[in-house]
């Protein structure tokens, strides 16, 4: 470590008998230590990137044994993300337009080189959306924002006066447009260098094969006919392929499913979970009355179509850095608006899975 800065995140307080307490804000951790005297606080307070370490000695009258231990001290606050490399810092550009993601992602890293690593593997992921609705048009554009810059995006949809109070991006003057146009023009006013391979199709069972062989990560937005069916048809062409993918929001009686994310191979499947929910929801049908409906719209605005977009956008931003683990491997979970609490089921691999069990015909 050539020229040591405390991370622009990272709080302190110093206590009493020569204690000082670090707190790093992003992921909420704390680090705290004891030193010796009030000068090596007085020295690590003042870790401001300008001075490499043998200036740092010398300003402080550090002999060569104190130099070691002070190295020492220097290594494992770096392994504790408490402080960064300043000559190993974020090149200008990226720090201007993403700083703040780029803020957050140092507490997830504890070596410089490899969260430079971290922010290169997003750069340079490419992103498969299919179904740029209410769910995945917040989906898209929370992911520009936080530095995925190539997409493959599906949907034949055109904009409709009624995609506006949840979708993002359209406005009236959109309407009767392609969607996929609108929000490739607005995309490009996030980062210019984004670049969208533009499929305007509806998914069938046929699959996705050909749009997803180089996909780093494919999230399903898409419910015609319904999300558990695009779920199938999705996730089979990605467990050919292998690419990890995410079901990211969808109709559960209401636009507030947090789907599931799938690690072909490393997690349960979409087929795991078709079996395990078919098991958990039978039900004697026998005294029920067939219900029509026909016509039938759900109810759903804005903020809820946000949040399940929100929770799948993170997950993204995670399976892409190869780095942070995801959450809902092995699960999915129901927002619910009235109390503001999201119940998740948990499902483990299925061993008899036709897809990813011991016989499965994509092991």
């Amino acid at each position: 470590m050539r020229k040591p800065k405390i991370r622009s995140s990272v709080s302190s307080v110093v206590h009493e008998k020569n204690v000082i307490e670090f707190f790093l804000t992003n992921t909420r951790r704390q680090v705290t230590m004891r030193v010796p005297n009030e000068n090596i606080i007085n020295l690590i307070l003042s870790l401001d990137g300008m001075s490499d370490i043998n200036e740092i000695c010398q300003e402080y009258n550090l002999d060569s044994l104190a130099k070691e231990n002070m190295i020492k001290l220097l290594n494992f606050l770096e392994r504790k993300n408490v402080i960064i490399d300043a000559d190993k810092e974020w090149n200008k550009d990226d720090y201007t337009g993403f700083r703040r993601v780029l803020n957050f992602i140092e507490d997830y890293v504890s070596v410089n080189d490899e969260k430079i690593k971290v922010w290169n593997t997003i750069r340079s992921s490419h992103v498969v959306i299919v179904g740029l609705g209410a769910v995945g048009t917040w989906v898209t554009f929370q992911l520009a924002q936080s530095g995925v810059k190539s997409f493959t995006l599906i949907d034949a949809d055109i904009v409709e006066k009624t995609n506006l109070h949840r979708q993002l991006s359209f406005g009236f003057n959109d309407i009767g447009k392609n969607k996929i146009d609108i929000v490739h023009k607005n995309l490009l006013e996030i980062d210019s260098q984004i670049s969208v391979n533009k499929v305007y199709k509806y998914i069938d069972e046929t699959g996705i094969d050909e749009y997803v062989k180089d996909a780093s990560l494919v999230i399903n937005c898409a419910d015609i006919p319904t999300v558990d069916q695009t779920a199938l048809w999705i996730g089979e062409s990605c467990m050919k392929y292998r690419i990890p993918h995410i079901i990211a929001g969808g109709y559960n009686l209401h636009l507030s499913l947090i789907g599931q994310t799938i690690i072909p191979f490393r997690s349960a499947c979409v087929k795991c979970f078709e079996t395990k929910l078919y098991e958990i929801n039978q039900i004697d049908t026998s005294n029920l009355r067939k219900l029509h409906i026909e016509n039938r719209k759900i109810g759903s605005f804005g903020p809820i179509c946000a949040i399940s977009a929100s929770i799948a956008a993170m997950e993204a931003i995670k399976v892409l850095s190869k780095v942070i683990k995801p959450a809902n491997i092995n699960r999915r979970g129901e927002f619910d608006i009235y109390s503001m609490d999201v119940k998740y089921m948990n499902i483990t691999n299925d061993d008899n899975c036709e897809w990813c069990g011991i016989n499965g015909k994509y092991l």
